[in-house]
């Protein structure tokens, strides 16, 4: 038998011949199925190990949650505590356009242990207490749990019900069904979501709201909610400084570049600035710039753009709160920040579009010579250069003097209505400890 022969026989023994392909994809099939099925259960094992390794370290199991009549999602925030470890705040929010009750009536709680299976246990730590509070018409809602010592490393399955139902959708409550992890048919007849948390998690965050001799929820909502955001608005206004004094850079640069530059002994003399910048100056120094770390910068000027503040924002905070400083007196908060949203004239660009680009000879570089000139193109350049970074620097200061400043005082204007409007409910079976 020649050497074809031997290697079609040996394709024969292990059907790997054409009249043998549905066979070897089985093969293939089941192979793969068992590879499979040994990488899952060793992702089951390594996750089972690591949940019981890091059990004193993680504070909150869920992230998400959707109410099981009613399908509305929401998000947990986070698990909060004190420096004592004996008061934990659990925050979620819905979507502001979830049709919820803003009334903490409404709701009450249901507190299990349960172990790394989910499976219900017993609460280990004694005397546990709660309350349950809606922060105005936010969407936020946060249970208070407290004890008579700090909270034990466990597992606690945390069920929130809505006694009060604000929308309906027939397809949802027709496939409406039991808690899929429990099997516990109080799903299907009330509205309810579950948080899983650790209270006891050595990995917690400690806010100073509950550090606080008695429970407030304006310095709670700014602890968790605005505080975050406040960091992220105060960041943003630090960019804008740093944009605009590279700006105010560039205008001094291509200023001087106006006496330098010719064509035939002509040069350009320097325009008037535009009156909404004239004097402007940024001083101090940025994070990455200062020792401490900290940014100093600031923006001195005369001159405040339409729908804008020159707001020291420095000096204070959100919690503390900026529209009493910057509001005129006899006038709300509501119709100011609606003001200053109306005003929109964009003065600064017709200011620019309007600076006179005189030659050295009286002549106008722009009415009295061509684009195309290419003899002109240096004079041309360095002006197009200047009125660009004037161009930059006005559209930054808009933004630093209107948009961002402004989303410190919409900040604000939400903590105010935390502050008016958030309902407690209180008492013996607002949240319920199964023991």
């Amino acid at each position: 038998m020649g050497i074809t022969g031997k290697a079609r026989a040996f394709r024969r023994t292990l059907k790997l011949d054409s009249h043998h392909a549905i066979e070897r994809f089985g093969v293939f099939v089941a192979a793969f199925a068992l590879t499979g099925i040994a990488v899952i259960s060793g992702s089951v094992i390594s996750a089972l190990q690591t949940g019981s390794d890091v059990l004193s370290r993680t504070a909150l199991y869920t992230t998400t949650f959707t109410t099981s009549k009613t399908a509305l999602k929401g998000d947990v925030d986070g698990v909060f505590t004190n420096t004592r470890g004996d008061k934990t705040l659990v925050m979620m929010h819905f979507p502001a356009s979830a049709a919820i009750s803003h009334n903490a009536a409404d709701y009450q709680a249901f507190l299990l242990g349960s172990d790394t299976d989910l499976t219900n246990e017993t609460v280990t730590t004694s005397d546990i207490a709660g309350t349950i509070h809606v922060f105005g018409s936010t969407g936020y809602l946060g249970i208070l749990l407290t004890a008579h010592r700090n909270f034990d490393e466990q597992v606690l399955n945390l069920t929130i019900r809505a006694n009060a139902e604000l929308s309906y959708d027939e397809t949802v409550h027709r496939q409406a069904g039991v808690d899929e992890m429990t099997d516990d048919a109080s799903f299907r007849k009330f509205d309810q979501w579950r948080v899983f948390i650790n209270p006891g998690a050595t990995a917690i965050t400690t806010i100073p709201a509950l550090d606080a001799p008695s429970f407030d929820p304006t310095r709670a909502y700014y602890d968790v909610v605005l505080k975050p955001q406040e960091g992220t608005a105060r960041a943003k206004l630090d960019q804008k400084l740093l944009a605009m004094r590279a700006n105010l850079a560039q205008i001094e640069s291509y200023t001087s570049d106006l006496r330098t530059t010719q064509v035939d002994g002509l040069f350009l003399r320097p325009p008037p600035p535009p009156a909404m910048m004239t004097g402007d100056k940024i001083t101090g120094v940025s994070a990455a710039e200062a020792r401490d770390g900290v940014s100093t910068l600031t923006l001195h000027t005369d001159h405040v753009v339409p729908g804008g503040l020159n707001l020291s924002w420095r000096t204070g905070d959100v919690y503390h709160g900026y529209l009493d400083v910057v509001v005129p007196p006899g006038q709300n908060y509501a119709e100011f920040l609606a003001r200053k949203r109306d005003e929109k004239a964009d003065t600064a660009t017709q200011q620019i579009s309007d600076m006179p680009w005189i030659l050295s000879d009286g002549s106008n570089l722009r009415s009295d010579y061509q684009t195309s000139d290419v003899t002109m193109r240096p004079l041309t350049t360095v002006m197009n250069n200047l009125s660009q970074a004037y161009q930059d620097y006005a559209k930054n200061k808009a933004a630093y003097q209107s948009e961002l400043t402004l989303d410190l005082l919409r900040l604000d204007a939400n903590l105010r209505d935390v502050r008016s409007n958030s309902s407690v409910h209180d008492g013996s079976h607002v949240v319920t400890t199964l023991y």
